[in-house]
């Protein structure tokens, strides 16, 4: 029998550590399996069932007696056919809470039209809350309602470059996964999961604005020198909480897109959020240098 023959089992036990899952072994003489834990690294030597079929391994398999060969992160799941694809609304809460669970399952669920889809109705509630509160908080940013509705404009004409930033974020990001951490470099996959995380950044984005609007009401920030002591520590609580907010929710948003990445990729969370940070320094750059080209006003939609 071929060294790289494989029997796919459905169930193979590490006895080191316990980790029971499904998976390809490598056939070994006298009827035994090889195989690697995809959790601790210890070598797993089970006995084949009788009447076995090996076949010839996948691309992706890992085999035991090549040990330069990267670990899978997410056993069995890039074996799996896909299943049609639907919108889960039930794994779009998930993300936040639980993304590992919820992006397997939506990397055999969904697809890139439903997450640009998600993408799309989530950026219109974005573009529309920011006229909103804009309109709102005239005396603070010295803008009246027609300012306001000017700069929504402007930012629904932005909207393409907009678009533009995510793909290229997208396409960026899995480039990086793969040439870097040796990823799979799925790059519409990669897209599609980021998509989900889309209304996380809008929602995130909607609280910032909701504390700045109610904790600087009636603060002028045309005029910080005509301040009183009692408005000076307001801008100071509310601003430090505001601070706090961005700073711990831009690392929660951080935390599940980098596990979007590693489950599109098949690499690791802490390489995942590493190849998120490097493609989000290019698409920023690349989004910087277009908006300024087209002489677009920057930072208006969420």
């Amino acid at each position: 029998m071929d060294s790289d023959s494989v029997v796919y089992l459905h169930s193979i036990l590490c006895a080191s550590c316990g980790l029971h899952y499904a998976g390809y072994v490598q056939v070994a003489p006298g009827g035994k399996g090889i195989a690697i834990c995809p959790k601790c690294g210890a070598t797993i030597d089970q006995a084949l069932p009788p009447h076995y079929v090996a076949q010839i391994a996948p691309e992706d398999y890992v085999s035991p007696s090549h040990p330069s060969v990267r670990l899978t992160h997410y056993p069995g799941l890039y074996a799996q056919p896909k299943r049609p694809p639907r919108f889960d609304f039930s794994d779009l809460v998930r993300i936040s809470f639980s993304p590992v669970a919820a992006f397997t399952n939506l990397y055999l669920s969904t697809n890139l039209r439903r997450a640009m889809a998600i993408v799309l109705v989530f950026s219109m509630l974005s573009i529309f809350v920011s006229t909103l509160v804009t309109s709102e908080m005239g005396v603070v940013l010295g803008y009246d309602v027609g300012d306001a509705l000017s700069l929504a404009f402007q930012a629904s004409a932005g909207f393409l470059l907009l678009l533009f930033a995510f793909f290229l974020f997208g396409l960026v990001t899995a480039s990086i996964a793969k040439m870097m951490f040796g990823g799979r470099g799925e790059t519409g996959m990669t897209i599609t999961l980021i998509g989900y995380c889309y209304p996380l950044y809008v929602i995130l984005s909607i609280i910032i604005l909701v504390i700045f609007s109610v904790g600087f009401e009636g603060l002028d920030l045309t005029n910080i020198d005509g301040w009183t002591d009692g408005q000076m520590d307001q801008a100071i609580v509310w601003g430090t909480a505001l601070l706090l907010v961005s700073f711990f929710g831009l690392g929660w948003l951080l935390w599940v897109i980098g596990r979007a990445v590693s489950v599109a990729n098949d690499i690791s969370s802490g390489e995942g959020v590493l190849s998120s940070i490097l493609g989000g320094v290019v698409a920023g750059v690349v989004y910087l240098v277009a908006g300024a080209v087209m002489q677009l006003p920057l930072g208006l939609s969420l």
